[in-house]
């Protein structure tokens, strides 16, 4: 993301950064189109209730089309509502509020998304349907989101999202594509912290990343982002989308993600030296900040189900990962004084690929780690770790090697079946040709 094209925001939009009194009188604003059922709606238009909204206000949507294109610059509920309405057939309840607008560069921001929450804090969406899908968006800018936060606080909850994905995916590939979700990003010009919910969300047909959060320690940004990610039920298609994609991908920011369903995809037809190249990840930290936890997650179809990369004090536990093709159920590099505990993984192959449950990799700084309580159903290993970690009792089923120290094996892998030489450093099979110490 370029962070030169997010700094002239700040330049060419000053006015968006309001400020508002607490404890001010909320009111109550009703938006319907006309022949659409709706109780004494006051506007037709989401962006004239918007407008005429004090900070604090709920804006309350009928279930209708609405082709519009939103900025958020102040605290605000948008809600959609449910509405009875009856018919020669009796009465019956609608409440699909759908927000798909042509997009368009609005203002010179760096985003083209249905919704930019900007600078400002106390943001609430629920219960809408947004779709970006009828967008000209190719390569890497703008920016193209469902939701996107810029420099905010606020939530999006029980809504569904939809079409961020490119007019061209070879216009814009790489481990920071384009074509997000919900997008939460900042610039530390504000001092923060930035704390952003999503929650209960159905988030699919993106191109890139289901939600990508941005805070400082992916070296962009000064700020603490704070997210919770509770939930969501996050599908997206893999290797078949023509880039890398990743349910939710938190980089340098603090989070708690917790009981989300994702899928992605399989290889299909690639060869897994393709597909990992292409390959989709469930959720991937990087440079996150301490006292991050991913518990209880649900995680299926992937090709590493939750990549760790230059993470501290951190708590896997208790998520289910299954149907790994290509790398493992959890791959961990640079991880220090965490817990991995009560994950269980089943179904990471090919075995002949050296697919594990857990596979932590030696020389990238691993240590001081616990992993417990593992429960790994069909595999080629349970847990492969490092000397500088402590790996205590789990169960394992159908693996052929439950544990085995990586760093004790410097001249290559154990075999792949009993018997069989040592695949060795050289191999041309995928892991050792393809899976270095160190991917990112």
């Amino acid at each position: 993301m370029s962070r030169t094209l997010v700094k002239f925001v700040r330049t060419a939009l000053p006015f968006l950064g309001m400020a508002y009194i607490t404890g001010q009188a909320q009111t109550v604003l009703t938006v319907g189109q006309p022949g659409t059922p709706c109780p004494s709606a006051q506007y037709a238009t989401i962006g004239a209730a918007v407008a005429a909204a004090a900070p604090g206000d709920t804006i309350a949507i009928c279930p209708a089309l609405y082709p519009e294109q939103l900025i958020v610059a102040m605290p605000l509920t948008l809600v959609g509502l449910d509405v009875v309405t009856a018919s020669k057939e009796g009465k019956y309840g609608v409440n699909r509020v759908l927000i798909q607008p042509t997009l368009t560069d609005l203002q010179s921001l760096p985003y083209e998304a249905v919704i930019t929450v900007m600078n400002t804090s106390g943001v609430t969406i629920r219960n809408l349907a947004i779709d970006a899908s009828l967008n000209s968006v190719s390569g890497c800018s703008p920016t193209l989101a469902d939701v996107a936060f810029f420099n905010s606080s606020g939530a999006v909850e029980t809504s569904a999202l939809s079409g961020a994905e490119l007019q061209d995916v070879s216009t814009c590939s790489g481990l920071f594509g384009n074509g997000f979700g919900v997008l939460v990003d900042n610039d530390g010009r504000l001092p923060g912290p930035c704390n952003v919910s999503v929650s209960q969300n159905s988030i699919h047909d993106y191109e890139q990343d289901g939600i990508y959060v941005l805070g400082p320690g992916s070296g962009v940004s000064s700020a603490v982002v704070n997210v919770t990610i509770a939930g969501n039920s996050i599908s997206g298609v893999g290797p078949a989308s023509g880039t890398l994609q990743f349910g939710v991908f938190l980089n340098g920011a603090v989070g708690y993600i917790t009981g989300n369903r994702i899928s992605e995809g399989l290889c299909g037809p690639l060869t897994l030296s393709d597909c990992y190249n292409l390959r989709s990840e469930g959720i991937t930290l990087r440079s996150v900040g301490a006292g991050t936890v991913v518990d209880g997650n649900i995680i299926n179809n992937v090709q590493s189900g939750i990549f760790i990369n230059g993470v501290t004090q951190a708590k896997i536990t208790n998520n289910v990962i299954g149907n790994v093709e290509g790398l493992d159920g959890m791959d961990i590099e640079g991880l220090t004084g965490s817990l991995i505990d009560g994950n269980l993984i089943f179904n990471a192959f090919p075995v002949s690929n050296e697919s594990c449950g857990i596979w932590e990799y030696s020389g990238t700084g691993d240590a001081g780690n616990t992993i417990s309580n593992t429960t790994v159903n069909d595999a080629y290993c349970g847990v492969e770790y490092v000397t500088a970690d402590t790996v205590k009792p789990g169960t394992y089923f159908n693996t052929l090697y439950t544990t085995f120290n990586g760093d004790l094996n410097p001249n290559g892998l154990p075999p792949t079946e009993p018997g069989q030489p040592s695949a060795g450093p050289a191999s041309a099979d995928f892991r050792a040709s393809d899976h270095p110490a160190t991917l990112r």
